[in-house]
């Protein structure tokens, strides 16, 4: 297996390198072809393209319109509930390649790093397991478990809808839904570059290639592709990550396209931590560590392939109506052997330590078909918009695993120098699969002027069967009906106030003590407040309120080295939020955030998930200097309160911090940019996550490090 994954690297290395190769000839090809064209009687062609312009061609840190909520193309300040865009403009200007980079810059987004390949994400002070690509829903994994880093070169933006949604994804939750937009073709060739090079022999390179493939331009590609291979400041960790994106559309007549495209990234990462450090000894005293320590031998590995096939259909009736269809498959792989180290040491001997070596492999499926029509509709002399779909989805999980003999009383130093073990037989873990069927519809009504009512419900069907861990996992939902109603009336021409109710239902997998499934996650989520545009809508703001109540709200209550055992409680929360993107004058972009979360109270009104931090602080600006031409200068803080969880009967502490990042753009020529960015310029020293922190362990974030870029653009 492993000399054909070697093979296939090969061949695909070959093909970015030949796609790269080919710019400077394509480029050549297209001024040459432009020629031709200048001769030819001009023909006038009709695209069938979005209404919105990609983020990458506004250059801007905020977006004219989304359909995230609704599926209906609103503006953010129409939209009645809180959203965030992160545009490829900012994703470039600060270099984030990774989604748990990206959502640094999101407000109220906490990035849940627990281990060196495991990520969870939380909103509002709860898990964020609804995940789209395009505006389809396609969950990262069951749980919302990010394995390896995501990068994000194939995205144009990423949309970030706070609060429940439960219209569009089917099971709802009461955190956000992350909305991941691709990159599309252009009918212009364009071409860009980019070679990295930073702390830690960090070394990146990608490329993006598009344009047309026929001289009217009805059929046209983009390629993106990306390597990038790097050690780390923790000890013995080193990861390979390379991605390639391709997607064909093609304007099948004036009124009808089609898109096919296919994304493949793979994740190699070695010596990474299958949980992390212990941070009490055995008396309960807090454990120092060097921020490079880590418990993983240099054999550890997890490797992790994901592959999404898919396919759109758009057709464009009369009245500006519109059909679209997509299917989608994603298939992900994750393999690799681990040591999971657990215990505490004692202060004395330095002895406690136990390991538990294994080999853990998943194997996930998921296929989505989705296909819905909206456009305007008249009623009572007045316009209003429509949509009504319909979306189907089976997804399907395997684990397996093979154990080796542990071994006890270990010392720290000697966890990471455990031998290779010899692993028994493989055994299936796991084997259990879910449909889902969801039948949503919405309408944007307009009673009158200034004052717009998005009245919306889904009807959701679910089935769950098969068995973890030697447990039978069944669940069996039929036409569950969840609402959503919102308001937005126009204060003035610059801003409006709105309000927001929406249900809450999502059938769970996380699973109790008894290893059985939790029941469905049930609540209800309000939301009001104010949003504006501002400077001719160059700048948006918004201020919410929320709320959320729940029932059986998973809360992890024990891990072991297999898998996470939950609880259902109950759970409300609510706050409050800022949010500010866009350019506030000629030349300075920002984009800004505040949560406040004013409490979230657990079983019997006591104060749950205080890992998650009650007040998030960001703000990111870059200016393009005056005075010095083709430069632009910027900087990001992100800022946290201070968070605590127990463990035990020990309360463990971790105090507020900031990290600041900075940047600088030097445009040489139409075609060279040089860059540099820094990222946590204070050396800040913090645990990268408490999320699971009360069962003893976590690992510190990176420190000081710099990356320096070139870039190439035609």
């Amino acid at each position: 297996m492993r000399s054909s994954q070697q093979i296939g690297l090969f061949h695909y290395r070959r093909l970015v390198a030949a796609c790269l190769l080919a710019i400077p000839y394509l480029a050549s090809a297209e001024d040459s072809a432009q020629q031709a064209v200048e001769s030819l009687p001009e023909v006038k062609v009709t695209s069938v393209l979005e209404k919105n312009q990609p983020s990458e061609k506004t250059k801007s840190y905020t977006v004219n319109a989304t359909s995230t909520a609704t599926r209906l193309n609103t503006s953010i300040r129409e939209t009645p509930q809180s959203i965030s865009v992160i545009t490829r403009e900012q994703l470039d200007d600060f270099r984030v390649l990774t989604v748990n980079e990206a959502f640094s810059y999101a407000t109220g987004i906490k990035v849940e790093q627990f281990e060196t390949d495991r990520t969870e994400y939380t909103a509002r002070g709860f898990n964020i397991t609804n995940f789209q690509i395009d505006g389809l829903s396609t969950p990262i994994s069951f749980s919302g478990t990010n394995y390896g880093d995501l990068d994000i070169a194939l995205y144009d933006r990423i949309e970030v809808l706070r609060g429940a949604n439960g219209l569009l994804t089917g099971p709802g939750n009461p955190s956000a839904t992350i909305n991941f937009i691709r990159k599309r073709t252009t009918n212009q060739f364009q071409a860009k570059a980019n070679a990295s090079i930073g702390s830690w022999d960090n070394r990146r390179f990608d490329g993006d290639i598009s344009g047309a493939l026929n001289a009217d331009g009805s059929i046209r590609a983009r390629l993106v592709a990306a390597h990038q291979e790097k050690n780390s400041y923790l000890d013995r960790y080193s990861s390979q990550r390379d991605v390639l994106y391709g997607i064909i559309e093609a304007d099948l007549s004036d009124n009808t396209s089609v898109a096919i495209g296919h994304t493949y990234q793979r994740n190699d990462a070695s010596g990474n931590m299958f949980g992390s450090l212990p941070l009490l000894y055995a008396d309960g005293s807090k454990r120092a560590y060097k921020v490079s320590d880590s418990t993983a031998p240099s054999w550890s590995e997890r490797n992790v392939d994901t592959n999404i096939s898919f396919a759109e259909l758009t057709h464009y009736l009369s009245g500006e109506w519109k059909i679209k269809g997509q299917l989608t498959q994603k298939a992900v792989t994750s393999a690799g052997p681990h040591n999971y180290v657990s215990g505490n040491e004692n202060r004395a001997t330095g002895l406690g330590l136990s390991s538990s070596p294994f080999v853990y492999t998943f194997k996930t499926q998921d296929y989505v078909a989705d296909i819905y029509a909206n456009g305007p509709f008249e009623l009572a002399g007045r316009k209003h918009e429509l949509v009504a779909g319909v979306t189907m989805s089976r997804s399907s999980m395997r684990e397996f695993s093979r154990s080796a003999a542990g071994s006890s009383l270990l010392s720290f130093d000697a966890a990471g120098d455990v031998p290779y073990p010899a692993f028994g037989a493989e055994t299936k873990s796991s084997d259990y699969s879910t449909r889902t069927t969801n039948i949503y519809t919405a309408a944007k009504l307009n009673p009158m002027d200034g004052l717009k009512v998005t009245l919306g419900s889904n009807l959701l069907s679910y089935k769950l069967e098969g068995n973890a861990y030697g447990v039978a996992q069944k669940a069996d939902e039929d036409h569950k009906l969840t609402p959503y109603v919102g308001a937005v009336y126009d204060v003035n021409s610059e801003s409006s106030v709105y309000a927001s109710y929406t249900g809450i239902y999502r059938p769970q997998v996380e699973t109790g003590t008894s290893g059985s499934v939790l029941a469905p996650l049930k609540g209800k989520n309000y939301e009001m407040g104010v949003k504006s545009e501002w400077f001719n809508k160059r700048l948006n703001s918004a201020f919410a309120l929320f709320k959320t109540e729940q029932e059986n709200q998973a809360v992890a209550i024990g891990q072991t080295a297999q898998r996470t055992i939950y609880e259902g409680i109950e759970a409300t929360s609510k706050g409050y939020e800022l949010d500010i993107s866009g350019e506030v004058m000629d030349g300075l972009s920002v984009n800004a955030g505040y949560t406040r979360l004013m409490s979230i109270k657990g079983q019997g009104g006591t104060s749950a998930n205080t890992f998650t931090p009650r007040h998030m602080a960001h703000v990111s600006a870059v200016y393009r200097v005056p005075f010095i031409q083709n430069l632009k200068v910027g900087a990001s803080v992100n800022w946290q309160s201070d968070i605590y969880v127990d463990i035990g009967s020990v309360r463990y502490t971790q105090d507020s911090y900031a990290v600041l990042n900075l940047m600088a753009n030097y445009k040489i020529d139409k075609h060279w940019d040089a860059a540099v960015n820094l990222y946590n310029v204070t050396d800040e020293k913090y645990l990268s996550s408490f999320r699971y922190a009360a069962f003893g362990q976590a690992f510190y974030a990176a420190p000081f490090n710099g990356m320096a870029t070139l870039t190439w653009k035609y």
